[in-house]
């Protein structure tokens, strides 16, 4: 059987999930059951580290540092903010309404990707980062997978830990799903190691990089960039998975095209 590791993307926190490991079983149950048959090929674990970025308020309101990065994310759609003056309240309805026009999107589907992915995305990058690549990196050293398979967030953390242990792996495939790794400001140029020269670099220890993104995923943006400011990426053409949530991880593990570069 092929040996796989699945790292999630974010939202993936459950109250049941009172160890890692436990986490981990339950997507890894999730992600089979996804799969169909294709997933009985397969000896699936998951890296599991949702416990370590989930929110202490309640309130749903978003922080300074994450409206900071939903503005770096607008402009990448295109939209102009010059003039728009601070971040007051309607400021995020506002954005994701510009954005929603240039998609032909339903605003309350933009706003709802923008509400779910920026807050964790602002706390690895802030406070999680060290913690998350150390939990990850320790499920790559234990499963050993020839495959790794990366969705949302999970392909950020799971960049940066193939990259510290480029010589302690060998790892013959890796799919991003999803994938915001080229997002400019927000993502791409925070990585560790920092691109050079404009550009990130396939790890060392990876035989082959193949990404794979929704037409409508308002998290992989933009469109098109990733093999273009990263070395050694297969980008397949862009696919549709569901329109009314095209960013779920489900959804892409059920996709024909997925399925057929995890298991030929």
């Amino acid at each position: 059987m092929t040996r796989v590791l699945g790292v999630h993307g974010v939202r993936n926190y459950k109250a049941a999930d009172t160890t890692h490991t436990l986490g981990g079983a339950r997507l890894k149950a999730d992600w089979l059951a996804a799969l169909g048959e294709a997933g009985q090929r397969l000896d699936l674990a998951h890296a599991y580290y949702a416990d370590l970025l989930r929110a202490e308020r309640q309130n749903g309101e978003l922080t300074e540092d994450e409206l900071a990065l939903v503005g770096a994310w607008a402009e990448a759609w295109g939209v102009e903010l010059d003039g728009v003056q601070g971040r007051a309240t309607g400021w995020l309805r506002w954005v994701c309404g510009r954005v929603a026009e240039l998609t032909q999107e339903r605003p309350a589907v933009v706003e709802k990707t923008v509400r779910l992915f920026f807050p964790e995305v602002t706390r690895y990058f802030t406070t999680g980062r060290a913690t998350v690549r150390e939990r990850v990196k320790a499920a790559l050293l234990r499963h050993r997978p020839e495959i790794v398979v990366a969705h949302s967030l999970g392909s950020v953390v799971v960049y940066e830990a193939l990259h510290d242990l480029a010589d302690e792996l060998e790892v013959r495939l890796l799919l991003t799903l999803g994938s915001p790794l080229a997002l400019p400001n927000a993502v791409f140029h925070r990585l560790d190691p920092a691109p050079v020269e404009g550009r990130g670099a396939r790890p060392a220890c990876v035989g082959r990089w193949v990404n794979i993104a929704d037409t409508g995923d308002f998290v992989a943006i933009p469109k098109g960039e990733l093999a273009r400011v990263f070395s050694g990426v297969e980008e397949l053409p862009d696919i549709s998975i569901a329109p009314l949530w095209p960013h779920s991880v489900a959804d892409y593990l059920r996709h024909a095209a997925v399925r057929e570069v995890i298991v030929p």
